[in-house]
């Protein structure tokens, strides 16, 4: 599509950054907006953002080097090629995995909250609104790089990559616009959980784990139809992200079982109280 947005004389802005800092900086302010109205310290909710986007970052770049395979050398982890050139680890452009981010954001997070006695559970369901909101933008930088992208189709909404800086492949072949049904589903999901947030929550950090339900089922729904280069398991029957999905889905769904049992409204009518999840 557009891998370079626009250039000042040798500099190119890539679509990809330019579109994940639009995602971050949309994520960081609605976090803001909500924590003020739910009367928490906006100020220590801009320290723990800034805490997510570093431990995201690192701990995206982490599973990417961990679980991708090497492009130059089919069925050999490219940890391999890291282990002879270090330094390399530390170029971010060369590939994010969510679910990475994911996994080491959690917990620096709650060791955050927890300190500073914000509630953890309350400031979770602000994340479940908040994060899929980051990932639309994050998807469409995606599409426009054209990394994540999917397998060949016949379908007349398949997307010709052309542009040899394009990371899609192959070129001049439609493939599946796997971006834009990530970018879509995520845009879904916040409106659900936006509304969940306002109307259908009955204990602290309930539309957080419906985000980690959702999104888990949905994005392993959707890496059936990719094909880049993202680590794959079971003889190229899953994913690296898929493998991530399946427990992820499985603890949030047992802890939702578990809490909406804690705060079930008793037959004497009492009112179920508050947990933090």
């Amino acid at each position: 599509m557009r891998p370079w947005l626009f250039f000042i004389g040798d500099v190119g802005v890539p679509a990809y950054w330019a579109l994940l800092m639009i995602g971050f900086i949309a994520a960081i302010y609605l976090s803001w907006r909500m924590a003020r109205r739910a009367g928490i310290d906006a100020n220590r909710i801009l320290d723990l953002n800034l805490i997510i986007l570093v431990c995201g970052v690192v701990g995206a770049r982490l599973m990417h080097v961990l679980v991708e395979d090497d492009p130059l050398h089919p069925g050999e982890p490219i940890l391999y090629h890291y282990l002879r050139h270090p330094l390399e680890i530390l170029n971010i452009s060369n590939g994010l995995a969510f679910y990475g981010g994911l996994l080491l954001a959690i917990p620096a997070a709650v060791w955050y909250v927890r300190s500073r006695k914000m509630g953890v559970g309350r400031v979770a369901d602000i994340a479940g609104v908040c994060i899929p909101l980051g990932l639309v933008f994050g998807r469409l930088g995606c599409f426009l790089a054209g990394c994540c992208h999917g397998k060949p189709t016949d379908l007349p909404w398949g997307v010709v990559f052309s542009d040899p800086a394009s990371l899609a492949r192959p070129l001049g072949t439609p493939l599946h616009p796997t971006q834009l049904y990530s970018s879509a589903f995520a845009l879904v999901l916040f409106a659900l959980m936006w509304v969940g947030y306002h109307r259908w929550r009955r204990f602290d950090g309930q539309v957080f784990l419906w985000f980690v339900v959702l999104y888990s089922a949905g994005r392993f729904l959707i890496e059936f139809l990719r094909n880049d280069n993202r680590g794959m398991f079971f003889s190229g029957s899953l994913s690296s992200s898929q493998v991530v999905a399946l427990p992820l889905l499985a603890a949030a769904l047992i802890w939702l079982y578990l809490q909406g049992r804690k705060t079930r409204p008793q037959e004497d009518g009492a009112t179920p109280s508050q947990e933090t999840a």
